[in-house]
Parts: structure tokens; C-alpha cells; sequence
């Protein structure tokens, strides 16, 4: 069970990923890309979903509590070559752009919410990407496998 709820509902915005996404673009150097991953690896994403239910919001505690059963399903994206990826855009303007409404239902994931799903033994899909409609930035299941491994590592080394 991912903890997908408990995140505040606050516009989800990411100047510094955007940034570090133009620099490794122009120059896609050792340092614009470690800067990238890092921030990649830190920040909150939308990604849309089909609910069969509407998630609640909780005023008191001021967020979105879903009900245990209900059924999520995540929009793929299918690529030239035929294959799939989790969707996620780095703000609104991003969502738009794929022709997405405003009041789609989303959820916010990070990196751990996208590797625990993409790195279970049933996935069929071939990773994330990050603002498919501009930066199109792709991390297949190889790639998001390496980062959590040096994640893991690093934790390892600050205990």
C-alpha cells in the first residue's frame, strides 16, 4: 500500500526542477545531470488518475483521505516505439499542455511513490516521464532501479 494520501493540497510547482531540466537540456554535463537526478529524486509530481470513487478532503486534518478500497487507475502514455509510461508533470501549466482539465483527478507522487509501483515484479510499464508534452525527460525501470540503489546507499552511509 503506497501512502499516497497525506500530502497537503497545495498547487504543486517545481522552479528548481524546471531549471535544473533546461540546464541539462542545453548541457547535458556531468554536474547539470547529477543536479537533475537530485532534483528529480526530491520533488512532488502530478500524476493523473481514474478513481472509482471522488478522494475526500478533510478539512480538519486538511487533506485527502481515499477510502481503503477504492480503485485507482493510472493514464499511461504510449510512445512512438509502442511503449508505456507513467505520465508526471512538474506543475498545472504542464498538465494542461497534454490537454488535461484542471479538474482531472490527480494525485501528487514523488520518485519513491513512482519506484515502488514501477519496480514491483507484475509491472508492465517501461518507467515515468517527467512533462511528456515538453521536456519528455524518460526514466525507463533500469535507470529508476540504479537511483534507488544509490539512494539506498546513501542512506546507509549517513547512519
Amino acid at each position: 500500500g503506497g501512502n499516497m494520501t497525506g500530502r497537503e493540497l497545495k498547487p504543486v510547482e517545481n522552479p528548481r526542477l524546471k531549471q535544473a531540466i533546461e540546464a541539462v537540456k542545453k548541457d547535458p554535463s556531468a554536474e547539470n545531470s547529477s543536479k537533475f537526478l537530485n532534483e528529480i529524486v526530491r520533488a512532488e509530481f502530478i500524476i493523473p488518475v481514474l478513481m472509482d470513487r471522488p478522494a475526500e478532503f478533510d478539512k480538519t486534518a486538511g487533506e485527502i483521505i481515499l477510502e481503503k478500497d477504492t480503485q485507482i487507475s493510472f493514464e499511461l502514455i504510449k510512445t512512438e516505439s509502442g511503449k508505456l509510461y507513467y505520465p508526471l508533470f512538474t506543475d498545472g501549466a504542464e498538465l494542461e499542455k497534454c490537454g488535461v482539465k484542471r479538474d482531472q483527478q490527480n494525485l501528487i507522487v514523488n520518485f519513491d511513490d513512482m519506484a515502488a509501483m514501477i519496480l514491483q515484479p507484475q509491472n508492465q510499464v517501461e518507467g515515468f516521464t517527467v512533462n511528456p508534452m515538453s521536456d519528455d525527460m524518460r526514466f525507463s525501470v533500469d535507470i529508476i532501479a540504479a537511483m534507488k540503489k544509490e539512494m539506498e546507499a546513501e542512506k546507509e552511509k549517513q547512519v
